[in-house]
């Protein structure tokens, strides 16, 4: 009974509390899975140095990292007046459940985005971390690093961790902004942007799936290539995380074939429903002068 009442509804995250806001915080399964992978993969080394500095940084600073993203989403939407129901935290960013009242898709744009933005002053805070360990050199500067930097001395293992912590944060903003596949926030970006173009739902849910399909694909072939040929335990995540993007954009593609795309947790929320077109009325004298209907096509429908 104890273990069922720290785990969320769906039993596939484990509560840790809630942020000074009083928004629920989750931890998502695949947040332990990466750590496991981590720890295979420091294991090989036999070095003890090498294995507190992964877990450092995939531990404790991943999660700040994952934490402050999350509370982006919830300082944008709070800003639109709308509610956070809570924050699930997995490795790659976070699910804030939010919903902005009123904004409508534009609104939910900016809720996407507000996350990965928030990437910007971490690593302007780890920059300025390496500088400090470093006095200022920035000649080692640079995406890898050696082993004996870490167990050099404490000043060394430090900048190291400051630098990694820096490529960390860049690479889940890019992920998360730059692949445009549900359900990163560049997904979330893409159905926002196609439906304050007009774009109608269903044709908008057809867009996200299949673009995350195809993306999914060259996601897993580029985390096997990594784990395979560059020895990067980033590899095996990196296939994970595609074979769960793959999933969840398969199921919102079903629903479309369905012709139940307003049942998909995306595009079943309000910022997202369509308003109706009003009908252009007709003059009842016989004699009055008939102007042309101008009833908008199906893709300049304004969106709520």
């Amino acid at each position: 009974m104890v273990m069922r009442s720290l785990l969320t509804e769906d039993r596939s995250s484990l509560k840790i509390g809630s942020c000074c806001c009083g928004i629920p915080i989750a931890l998502h399964y695949s947040y332990f899975l990466l750590l496991l992978i981590v720890l295979a993969a420091s294991a090989r080394y036999l070095d003890a140095a090498f294995s507190l500095f992964m877990l450092t940084l995939y531990g404790p600073l991943l999660l700040l990292t994952i934490v402050l993203h999350e509370l982006g989403h919830a300082w944008m939407i709070k800003r639109l007046g709308g509610d956070v129901g809570g924050i699930v935290l997995w490795p790659l960013g976070g699910f804030a459940l939010v919903d902005p009242t009123d904004c409508g898709a534009s609104g939910d744009f900016r809720v996407a985005i507000a996350g990965p933005l928030m990437h910007i002053p971490q690593m302007i805070f780890w920059v300025a971390m390496f500088a400090a360990f470093t006095g200022g050199d920035f000649s080692r500067f640079s995406m890898s690093y050696f082993l004996d930097e870490l167990s050099a001395s404490a000043a060394s293992f430090f900048a190291v961790l400051s630098q990694q912590a820096f490529w960390t944060n860049l690479f889940i903003m890019a992920f998360n902004l730059f692949v445009p596949a549900y359900p990163l926030d560049g997904g979330r970006c893409l159905a926002a942007f196609q439906i304050m173009r007009g774009v109608r739902m269903e044709k908008t849910a057809l867009i996200v799936s299949v673009t995350a399909m195809v993306l999914s694909g060259g996601l897993l072939l580029f985390g096997m290539i990594s784990f395979i040929f560059m020895h990067s335990p980033n590899g095996i995540f990196m296939a994970l995380v595609s074979a769960y993007i793959f999933s969840s954009s398969m199921n919102l593609f079903n629903l479309q074939k369905e012709g139940r795309v307003r049942e998909h947790p995306l595009f079943g929320r309000a910022v997202f429903e369509e308003r109706e077109i009003p009908e252009v009325q007709q003059p009842e004298e016989a004699g009055a002068p008939v102007s042309p209907p101008t009833s908008p096509k199906a893709e300049d429908a304004e969106m709520a």
